[in-house]
């Protein structure tokens, strides 16, 4: 039988207009049942800057180096995307297409290797000698002046290249930079912080790495924040949420979801693997999963919401997501995330199967028939390991939700997008 069905919808009524000295009688002793606290929330999404570039707080576009670094420019070029509405309405914008990271020195000195690689396919790497130092550069930073930036690199290399030299930069002069010298590296990579301040306001600002040493240096990650971040998401985002007050928040998709391995996202996040997002533009650089959204709706008061892949992904993969989530540490996924600083379960409720599944754009996109099968089996699972879970059956307007009510007699929530 059919549970609970919620509806995003819009009705336009016309009410007659009442003339003057009417009177309107109200009987506060006649109820009916409560408006749920949840019939308005907010949805997030791996997509365009919604996430990077706007609620996270990390300020480089190549972290990880997705893109092989090979000092070409420019790194962004103008993409015009599409005139439906989640296109962009044919907007032009500009989208990473290259590394944004720039060679310092001889072009030769930087070169990507797969071997000894510390995260993705490749790492750069930097051949340097006394009178050759050489490195890499990220600009366009915007910097406030007296603000604080902190950060983290991961190095490995020869231990005669150092000293390995990072510096923060705000102008031209040669006093425009703060920098910071780390003496000493090893051949097997370690993360060391950072901690700059900006004597200047820039909307062209740098991170510099440079080897003043002899022989070669590895570049395994970077990363860089304003100081006053919280956890890792942008502080004046947050206050901005949490006036917001919405009581729910569904992550990460939207399409993303269709073709997004939520096991790519957990664990060391300088370790977790960027990738090509897979229903948008641009690279998923995988530090936000579920240890960070659950942090945010923590931070923010407000109930997470969690959409699984039914797309490309499949029964075991929803069902391991569950046990990682709300499962004791005693379980084999519970135990992951324990491992993984959380040993606590996160107690998510709410459960979205998959995304507008009846889309032809979607990842996986499926006929109704077999979308019923596959969410079938996708809450028989997940229920499986926490009963209490509350499914939300992909709805659209029309015939699909109308024959979701009489197919599966697993539809506890029905959620409709309306663009």
């Amino acid at each position: 039988m059919l549970g609970r069905l919620s509806w995003v919808s819009i009705l336009l009524v016309s009410v007659p207009a009442l003339s003057a000295g009417s009177e309107v009688l109200i009987d506060a002793t006649r109820t009916r049942e409560p408006i749920s606290p949840y019939i308005y929330g907010q949805f997030i999404e791996h997509l365009g800057r919604c996430i990077y570039g706007g609620m996270w707080a990390e300020m480089l576009e190549d972290r990880k180096f997705y893109y092989p670094v090979t000092g070409e420019a420019p790194a962004w070029t103008m993409f015009t995307p599409g005139k439906r509405s989640w296109e962009g309405e044919g907007h032009p914008y500009e989208l990473l297409t290259s590394s944004p990271w720039m060679i310092l020195g001889d072009k030769k000195a930087v070169r990507m290797v797969r071997e000894n690689a510390y995260v993705g396919e490749h790492t750069p790497r930097i051949d340097v000698a006394p009178d050759k130092p050489a490195g890499i550069a990220h600009e366009r930073l915007g910097l406030l002046e007296g603000k604080d930036y902190d950060g983290r690199i991961v190095l490995a290399g020869d231990p005669a290249s150092a000293p390995i030299e990072v510096s923060l930069v705000w102008g031209a002069g040669a006093g425009d930079r703060h920098t910071l010298r780390i003496p000493e590296i090893g051949r097997e990579y370690r993360k060391h912080p950072l901690r700059f301040r900006s004597g200047g306001a820039t909307d062209n600002g740098r991170l510099e790495i440079v080897g003043r040493g002899k022989g070669h240096f590895l570049v395994g990650a970077v990363s860089l924040m304003p100081a006053d971040n919280i956890r890792g998401w942008r502080a004046d985002t947050l206050a901005l949420l949490k006036q917001l007050n919405s009581p729910v928040y569904r992550w990460p998709g939207g399409n993303f979801v269709s073709g997004y391995d939520w096991k790519d996202g957990i664990g060391d996040p300088d370790r977790r693997p960027p990738r090509k997002n897979p229903a948008w533009k641009g690279i998923e650089h995988n530090d936000v999963g579920v240890h960070e959204f659950i942090e945010l709706c923590r931070l923010i008061n407000a109930e997470p919401f969690i959409a699984v892949n039914t797309g490309l992904g499949t029964v075991e993969l929803a069902a391991e997501q569950i046990e990682y989530a709300n499962g004791d540490a005693s379980t084999r996924m519970g135990r992951l995330r324990a491992q993984n600083g959380h040993p606590a379960p996160f107690g998510v409720k709410f459960w979205a199967i998959g995304n507008e599944m009846y889309g032809s754009w979607q990842l996986g996109h499926m006929p109704l028939a077999e979308y019923v099968k596959k969410h079938n089996r996708v809450v028989e699972a997940m229920r499986a390991v926490d009963p209490k879970m509350i499914a939300v059956a992909v709805g659209a307007v029309g015939d699909w939700s109308r024959q979701m009510e009489w197919w599966s007699s697993l539809v506890e929530l029905l959620v409709v997008c309306i663009a």
